[in-house]
């Protein structure tokens, strides 16, 4: 992805568009010969008679590194393109670790065209993600940082918020330096074993150690879980609207979003195609999908859209299985809540036209009464939705696993950690069980970017935006 990191590099930093101020970003150990290649001072002089004249100045390198900030104009020749200020940052203290330029010019797409094509004759473009990978390669961040900035553009409810938040301030990254130190500590015991094995002196008590890694074992599988519960708040927990035909799956759609997004008729059927919108509750982010009505149908789009529907609850985190008082009594979902029993939410539908004794005996069968008509119920179906997220704020400050390389990554080192205990029972000898422990840590090192594959931080940093 790239190549050339001792190049100078310069993007457009803020989005595209009309408005106030644009902020385009200079980077690298040419950032302010770039600068100086094109930027012109403000100088006030005065003249004979006493009065003063406002005129531009060629500012040179030596000034730009030791002023702040500086107010002038960017020219191509004599010709002026746009009022500018320069914001300078001398490495190491910048974003990227590098000597930086942030110009704030104002936000026009013709003046940014023009500034840009002068900064490129002495500079390229960044590729995306480009400044926050050199910001890692620089040892300003750790992997997990770099990932909380990406995460950190893309956040859409509170909760997702605080988890970037907390990564990009070194919460998460606290937690793996502490486990990496408690596996380095096994790890320098074993090899002091292995060094004087030929003196026939064996200190290390196996069992003790066998017991340790049960533990420590145990801490990266609460992490995981924790981990689990972290790309959820990431990424969003799925929820599906199924049931029968004609029972309000997509009026409830509708009143749960606040809005009229799904097409209701009386007619069974409207709903072949499914809908999915999102919606926060709680500070948390919920995808939404209402499906086609469950039945069997002749017809084939409308077979198809039921095939779907199908396929749609399996993927889902939670059903929310919809049926009112006339189709239940007529219908046998058992096959459903056996098939999907962790995740079903019973749903009975148009409870503002029942008695109150029939909603009792459905209440009692563990079925969330509602009317999408009147909204009954509604803050029910939001509070048992959001039920699956366990983690405590407290959790969310000590920094939570947030995507799957992560997880993956713990994953692992929870199996190499698992064989070194295998190793032990078995007394395969140390220095199986030392290798194993070195396999555990270096998959850990690849959460933080100790050790870590360049595909995969391609891979990572092609996620961002140019300019970041």
């Amino acid at each position: 992805m790239i190549k050339k990191l001792n190049d100078t590099i310069v993007a457009l930093a803020t989005p595209s568009g009309r408005g106030a101020i644009s902020v385009i970003r200079i980077s690298g150990k040419d950032a302010f010969c770039c600068l100086a290649s094109c930027f012109r001072g403000f100088s006030t002089i005065k003249k004979t008679e006493g009065s003063t004249k406002k005129v531009t100045v060629k500012i040179a390198v030596p000034t730009i590194r030791k002023n702040k900030k500086l107010y002038g104009v960017i020219c191509d020749k004599d010709v002026i393109i746009d009022e500018v200020v320069a914001f300078v940052f001398v490495a190491p203290h910048s974003y990227t670790g590098e000597h930086v330029v942030e110009l704030s010019c104002h936000c026009n797409s013709y003046i940014i065209k023009q500034i840009l094509r002068v900064l490129l004759k002495q500079s390229r473009l960044a590729e995306p993600g480009e400044f926050t990978q050199r910001a890692f390669i620089n040892n300003k961040i750790d992997l997990i940082q770099a990932e909380a900035v990406a995460d950190l553009l893309n956040v859409k409810t509170a909760s997702s918020h605080q988890t970037a938040i907390q990564q990009l301030e070194g919460k998460l990254s606290n937690q793996i330096n502490q486990l990496l130190e408690e596996l380095t500590r096994h790890r320098v015991k074993l090899e002091v074993e292995i060094d004087f094995t030929d003196h026939d002196i064996m200190e290390l008590d196996l069992d003790d150690l066998k017991k340790e890694l049960n533990k420590y074992k145990e801490k990266l599988e609460s992490l995981i879980k924790k981990g689990k519960e972290g790309r959820i708040i990431r990424e969003g927990i799925t929820v599906c609207l199924a049931g029968p035909p004609n029972v309000g799956k997509s009026s409830i759609f509708n009143a749960l979003l606040e809005s009229s997004r799904a097409i209701v008729t009386d007619q069974p059927g409207t709903t072949r195609d499914y809908l999915e919108e999102t919606l926060a509750i709680e500070g948390y982010l919920v995808n939404l999908i209402d499906t086609a009505g469950l039945r069997e149908s002749h017809n084939q789009p409308e077979a198809i859209g039921i095939d779907k529907s199908l396929e749609l609850m399996i993927q889902a985190e939670k059903i929310l299985y919809v049926e009112d008082y006339i189709t239940r009594k007529g219908s046998n979902n058992n096959w459903l809540e056996e098939r999907y029993s962790d995740k079903i939410i019973k749903i009975l539908n148009k409870a503002d036209i029942l008695d109150e004794i029939i909603i009792s005996s459905y209440e009692s069968q563990g079925y969330i009464p509602v009317s999408a008509k009147t909204a009954q119920g509604l803050d029910k179906i939001k509070e048992t939705v959001v039920d699956v997220f366990h983690l405590s704020k407290k959790d969310i400050d000590q920094g939570v696993l947030s995507n799957i390389r992560q997880i993956q990554a713990v994953e692992n080192s929870v199996a190499a950690v698992s064989k070194a205990i295998v190793a032990i029972e078995m007394n395969l000898g140390i220095e199986f069980i030392a290798f194993d422990l070195k396999v555990a840590s270096e998959y850990l090192e690849g959460i933080i970017g100790k050790v870590t594959d360049d595909d995969i931080l391609n891979r990572i940093f092609a996620d961002f935006c140019v300019g970041k």
